[in-house]
């Protein structure tokens, strides 16, 4: 809905002030929200109320009931002005037991009307929006300057959804919400369901014509027939013509004059966050909230964060991206407390979560060294796009008296690496967790961590798999083939933890920590003039126990650094038949250093313990 008002000649008045926009609002009826309406203005609701689909005869409609009623109502304007605190919120909608703030709107079962209290919100200061209870809000249109199909965030609003639903009900593509530079959204009891962010122009004069939904998605976002791997992707829309930037409406423009799209693309891409995309600066709070069936063309499924995310008691589900983070995106602040990132996919790495970008496209077991195909396929650009340092991610269960409540990563696919997670750089936390059940088409089914601080500690990481590497998790990082040598060290520490029943393809059926260059032919490749990898993994108090691996069942080290305390390996099994070379069901140790205290042991693995590669290991 448009509240614009025009001048007697069709020209567009200057900007009213702040109790002058409020009078015109109440005479067209918007105020009826608040509580201050017209007669005038009553009667246009009644009418839309009968009719929802005589949208533009209830605009004309209003706008000849504005001069009735502008000059009384601007009167009273004024006088509420008088009545706000310092902040611009009105003293008397102010909640004395705190949940809510600001103006409190009640939105009717209607899409539009949620539009336009979005909107209002964001004209004042803020404030709550009560939704009608179990509602489905259907959006079918969005604003195409920011491509959401609600207005973007700016001010400090929250959605009190009473047990309903906002989903996108269009062919059109488009994500949910957009949290800007010093916006905080709060959104409560509610699913959001459907977006699919789709990457798009910014232009003046060429016409849009929208893409179809990504990667397999239902167009109306309906369950059922949700994101399938290697699904045709959506046809992309003929490019507009480029000219300056939007102002303020630009991701990172910040209103400066022309635009960088290339540059910013990179930063807060167009095509990331399916349901919610968090620009820098901004902030959002999800309290039992279910995001579903939402589909990004590049990163974050549901949820592309470069700012700050917290999310609790809240379900991530069946969500898809076709590059990294299926389920979320991550490069800047990431909270996630008793709440379930499941069944989510992506095409490239993280099937739950990604923490920054991949850097490699693929780690191939047949081919390496500085003139391989390994090397070959490294696109330098993507390298470039994606040189920007991962965010912090914390994902935490909680123990209250007897009773744990752990949050879970669980049942998510990555076309590369990480189907639980995957963190390249940054730092990774995670306690009274279940990672369980997840899938990765490379390395790291539950985890993968390349140059990342990654802590676990009362956490369950079962029955994942890898094609190749590390089933339940990889620890990798330092130098690789054409990688810069300057990055952090990759430390992982693990304690109060069980590592079981996960399995790989190749190496590390429980864990691989190290270089992951390593090739099975005669005897392990040896390259001794390479630096150490500079991965380095400690284990306390934890068992792992019945991993499957061609080699290294339980864990495989290559050129790295693990230190076991008070820890059990026991009953993981290797199914390499070769007589060639050592087979270790228990611990394999590749030209790296493996340290075992007194407490720790390593027994009943199969067909030997550590086939002698660790010192103070019985075979």
């Amino acid at each position: 809905m448009s509240n614009d008002v025009t001048t007697s000649d069709g020209g567009a008045p200057g900007t009213p002030s702040t109790s002058r926009r409020r009078a015109l609002l109440v005479a067209t009826g918007v105020a009826g929200l608040t509580g201050v309406v017209g007669l005038a203005a009553l009667g246009g609701l009644a009418a839309r109320d009968n009719d929802k689909s005589s949208g533009p005869k209830r605009v004309a409609e209003n706008h000849v009931a504005a001069p009735q009623n502008a000059s009384d109502a601007g009167k009273k304007a004024d006088e509420e002005d008088k009545n706000k605190d310092k902040d611009g919120r009105d003293r008397d909608d102010w909640d004395p037991d705190g949940e809510d703030h600001g103006k409190v709107r009640e939105v009717p079962c209607d899409d539009e009307e949620l539009v336009e209290a979005v909107d209002l919100a964001n004209r004042g200061h803020g404030g709550t929006l009560k939704l009608a209870e179990n509602c489905t809000y259907e959006l079918n249109v969005k604003d195409r300057k920011f491509g959401a199909a609600l207005p973007e965030i700016k001010q400090d609003i929250t959605i009190k959804g009473n047990g309903s639903t906002i989903k996108r009900d269009s062919e059109d593509t488009f994500r949910i919400f957009r949290v800007v530079d010093g916006g905080d959204l709060t959104l409560k009891d509610l699913t959001v369901k459907g977006g699919n962010a789709t990457e798009f122009k910014y232009g003046g004069g060429g016409p849009q014509v929208p893409g179809g939904p990504v990667m397999g998605a239902p167009s109306n976002g309906a369950p059922g027939g949700g994101p399938v791997m290697g699904a045709p992707a959506a046809q992309a829309a003929p490019a507009a013509p480029v000219g300056e930037g939007p102002g303020s409406q630009g991701p990172g423009s910040q209103g400066s004059g022309s635009w960088d799209k290339d540059k910013d693309k990179d930063k807060q891409g167009e095509g990331d966050g399916g349901a919610l995309l968090v620009e820098r600066g901004g902030s959002a709070h999800l309290i039992k909230v279910k995001l579903t069936h939402n589909n990004a063309e590049e990163n974050g499924g549901a949820i592309a964060n470069f700012g700050r995310v917290h999310l609790e008691d809240s379900k991530v589900t069946d969500n898809h991206a076709r590059e990294d983070g299926g389920g979320i995106f991550n490069r800047g602040v990431l909270k996630v407390e008793e709440s379930h990132i499941d069944n989510n996919t992506a095409g490239a790495n993280g099937g739950g979560i990604a923490n920054g970008n991949g850097k490699n496209d693929s780690h191939d077991p047949h081919s390496y060294g500085p003139n391989s195909t390994e090397q070959n396929s490294y696109d330098k650009k993507k390298k470039d796009k994606h040189d920007e340092e991962a965010g912090t991610v914390e994902i935490l269960g909680s123990v209250k008296g007897k009773d744990t409540i752990q949050s879970t990563l669980s049942d998510n696919r990555a076309g590369k690496n990480g189907g639980g997670l995957f963190s390249s750089g940054g730092f990774v936390t995670i306690s009274f967790t279940a990672i369980t059940g997840n899938t990765a088409c490379e390395n790291g089914g539950g985890i993968y961590a390349e140059n990342t601080e990654l802590k676990l500690d009362h956490v369950k990481v079962a029955k994942n798999h890898a094609d190749e590497n590390g089933g339940g998790i990889v620890n990798t990082g330092g130098k690789h083939w054409d990688y810069p040598n300057d990055k952090q060290e990759a430390t992982a520490t693990i304690s109060d933890s069980e590592i079981v029943d996960n399995t790989a393809g190749r190496f590390g059926g429980g864990i691989f920590n190290g270089e992951w260059l390593v090739k099975v032919e005669d005897g392990f490749t040896e390259r001794r003039n390479d630096k150490d990898d500079n991965a380095t993994l400690t284990l306390r108090d934890t068992e792992i126990k019945g991993n499957t691996a061609l080699n290294g069942g339980g864990i495989f080290n290559n050129k790295g650094k693990v230190t076991l305390t008070n820890t059990r390996v026991t009953k993981n099994t290797a199914t390499d038949t070769a007589k060639l070379h050592r087979v270790a069901g228990g611990i394999l140790n590749n030209e790296g250093k493996v340290k075992l205290d007194d407490k720790s042991t390593v027994t009943n693995n199969d067909p030997t313990n550590c086939a002698g590669t660790v010192k103070d290991c019985f075979n």
